[in-house]
């Protein structure tokens, strides 16, 4: 009669492992099958990192990269690196702009100034822009210069209105103020006036009725109506 051994114990070969023994193999054959799943996950989980590691990576300050591979920038002359690690990685310094590879003076005409930023001019005052050039600002009578370097540099002193390059003097009629706008008739009629063409005419007020908020019309008080130019009860 044959005889088998496991764990210092003899089983007959016709004979079965107690209750207990059954569930110990089997514990131990799911261990090993676990241990096998979290190996298998590691390994695939480091070869993703891997991966990864190789495909997304970014060059250090000073560096492009090239053909896989970071090398150092070079500047070209009158620039500086930025340190940054995107776009160019260079500027142009002030006075110079970015010409393909290269940076390159900026030409100044008479009578302009660099701005702020470095790489664009501005006509002084007195000048205005045209044609690359800064032209002279042609000053009518009756105007100031402005600080702009642009269109016409100049503005109309108050009491005028400009008209064809000119600054003709504004005619204010009765009740009315000059204002302070460079457009239109400069003048508004005061309160308790409306503009009727160029005249200022007074705003007739019904019978239960006063100026309204902007003093040129009038409203009904409540709780009176507007019907037609008088105001009725409801």
């Amino acid at each position: 009669m044959a005889f088998f051994t496991t764990q210092n114990k003899s089983i007959r070969s016709n004979s079965h492992l107690p209750p207990t023994g059954i569930l110990l193999q089997g514990g131990l054959i799911a261990l090993c099958l676990l241990f096998a799943l979290i190996l298998s996950a590691s390994l695939m989980t480091a070869t993703a990192a891997t991966d990864e590691q190789e495909t997304n990576w970014t060059c250090n300050a000073g560096f492009k990269s090239t053909e896989g591979e970071c090398v150092p920038l070079i500047a070209p002359e009158n620039s500086y690196l930025t340190g940054n690690t995107y776009g160019r990685g260079w500027e142009c310094h002030y006075g110079y702009f970015v010409d393909d590879e290269t940076c390159k003076p900026i030409s100044l005409p008479d009578n302009a100034y660099l701005d702020y930023s470095g790489n664009r001019w501005t006509c002084e005052r007195g000048y205005t822009r045209e044609r690359g050039t800064c032209a002279t600002i042609n000053l009518p009578d009756n105007a100031y210069l402005t600080d702009s370097g642009y269109n016409k540099g100049w503005e109309c002193e108050r009491g005028y209105v400009e008209s064809q390059l000119d600054c003709v003097r504004i005619d204010l009629p009765e009740n009315a103020f000059l204002t302070s706008s460079r457009y239109g008739a400069g003048w508004e009629c005061g309160r308790g006036y409306v503009k009727t063409g160029e005249t200022c005419r007074r705003v007739q007020i019904p019978e239960n009725a006063h100026l309204n908020y902007s003093g040129n019309g009038w409203d009904c008080n409540r709780p009176y109506k507007e019907a037609g130019n008088t105001c009725q009860m409801p």
